[in-house]
């Protein structure tokens, strides 16, 4: 399966260009490379000339203790800001969430600064080995513009570390981590909304489609394929999928309908079923293995094609700031316009059909995408549970539900009436001050009666037209002028 391996090594690569190690290994290459040809550059004449007048031009000495002074200083600048990364990774971990250090470690700007320190101080090593002096028994030789270009890589290094500095104060600010998350979060629901898997399933013919429902089946029950091994569902590569309707163990009707048993980023253990198909006879130990590389399972989940996973992260963010420890309502706040943020874009795209098929028909898949339901209730269950008992948070909570309302399509107003309800049961059963509750009671029958449907209006032609309608008769004991 060419494509299941393409989509392997694609997760593969973002695992690799996310770390830290990638751009900073980048850098010790590069600068190896500039070092081998700078220092066989030749040295220019120093003849009064401009480039003679920028191009280093001491000795051997010189450019030895130049180029030490550069080593020993970006080798101890560097450590620092391994310290202070580190730093800036535990205080997101206990003051936010443990979800956000996968963001931290692949931020472009920190992967930079330390590409460069180190890029620079390996340069500069090489350089340095090369400088030769007339004591030594050998030639002299001073790489001239090689140790120049050391010093402007110093340059450079500096101006990375202001820029360093300036970044980590700002990347551990609640409202930029917020607005960073809810981007990504943002760019996930483009891709995936709607989703371009296969093309919609024409449900027809003698073959009994698979039901839109996701539970009941046709009369023959599916055979049912189990996980291999334990992890977290990344993604489903359904180009794999594709090919089973050429196979051998396709049915004489060449129809094989398949059904996702897991969401993206649920868990499956070994033996738990990650797969439905139907009908069973065409379950072989080729289509169970296909069915097994299409399903791919990790160590963690992957914010590249999990909505819910972005959900999960800004909501451990509100319940975090709402933890006895930390007490911080304003972020919990913040973090609750953001999920209502990412739920309003949702509710405006237009869902993919859940059944697709192959090009050829060969093949029906039924995938579990993420409905707009499960995503307010990732939203906001857990933030209404440990917020319930905080007047402020139950306020904000209601006026975003009144604001979602008044965006999203008619057919979702029911589910934001839900959320709408559940909160205002949850404030009076915690909330003790009987002000506090009589002062939530407006807003919350304002924000439940937001999210009742209207009446379809009258049509214009029905409505009574006031120069059409004949004038009332005069009061009784008067008479027309």
């Amino acid at each position: 399966m060419a494509s299941t391996a393409a989509s392997r090594l694609g997760l593969a690569w973002i695992r690799v260009r996310d770390s830290l190690w990638f751009i900073p290994g980048l850098s010790v290459v590069a600068g190896s490379a500039l070092a081998i040809v700078a220092v066989r550059i030749p040295s220019p004449t120093f003849d009064g000339t401009t480039a003679g007048f920028w191009i280093f031009g001491g000795g051997s000495e010189g450019a030895r203790g130049v180029l030490t002074a550069i080593a020993g200083g970006l080798i101890t600048v560097t450590g620092t800001i391994f310290s202070v990364t580190i730093i800036a990774l535990q205080l997101a971990s206990s003051q936010f969430t443990p979800r956000l250090l996968r963001s931290f470690v692949a931020d472009r700007v920190n992967q930079s600064v330390l590409g460069i320190f180190i890029g620079t101080f390996t340069y500069t090593l090489l350089v340095l080995r090369t400088v030769r002096s007339e004591a030594d028994d050998r030639v002299s030789f001073v790489p001239h513009v090689g140790v120049t270009l050391a010093l402007a890589l110093l340059l450079v290094s500096i101006g990375g570390l202001i820029v360093f500095i300036n970044h980590a104060a700002q990347s551990i600010r609640a409202s930029v981590i917020l607005h960073r998350e809810s981007r990504r979060i943002l760019e996930v629901v483009d891709d995936l909304f709607p989703s371009h898997i296969g093309r919609p399933s024409a449900h027809g013919g003698a073959q009994p489609p698979i039901p839109s429902d996701g539970h009941a089946w046709p009369a023959d029950a599916p055979a049912l394929v189990g996980a291999e091994r334990s992890g977290y569902l990344q993604s489903v590569h359904a180009d794999a999928l594709w090919e089973l309707g050429k196979s051998d163990a396709a049915p004489r009707s060449g129809v094989i309908s398949i059904r996702m048993e897991l969401h993206i980023g649920e868990f499956a253990f070994p033996g738990k079923p990650i797969a439905a198909i139907w009908p069973a006879g065409a379950l072989d130990d080729r289509v169970e293995r296909a069915v097994r590389d299409a399903f791919v399972l990790g160590p963690d989940r992957t914010p590249e094609q999990d909505l819910e996973y972005g959900l999960v992260e800004l909501s451990d963010i509100a319940v975090k700031a709402l933890s006895p420890g930390i007490n911080d309502p304003t972020t919990a706040a913040q973090a609750i316009d953001r999920l209502v943020e990412v739920l309003a874009a949702l509710a405006s795209r237009v869902p993919p059909d859940s059944v697709r098929s192959s090009p050829d028909g060969g093949v029906r898949l039924l995938a579990r995408h993420t409905q707009f339901d499960r995503a307010a209730g990732l939203a906001f269950d857990q933030i209404r549970h440990f917020g319930a008992d905080n007047p402020g948070i139950a306020t904000v909570l209601l006026e975003r539900m009144l604001d979602l309302a008044s965006v999203v399509p008619a057919h979702l107003l029911p589910v934001v009436g839900e959320q709408v309800d559940a909160i205002t049961r949850a404030a009076r059963r915690a909330i003790v001050d009987s002000g506090d509750l009589r002062r939530l009671e407006p807003l919350a029958a304002r924000a439940l009666q937001a999210t009742i449907t209207p009446p379809p209006a009258a049509p214009p032609s029905a409505a009574p037209s006031i120069l059409a309608a004949p004038a009332p008769p005069p009061p009784a004991g008067r008479r027309r002028p």
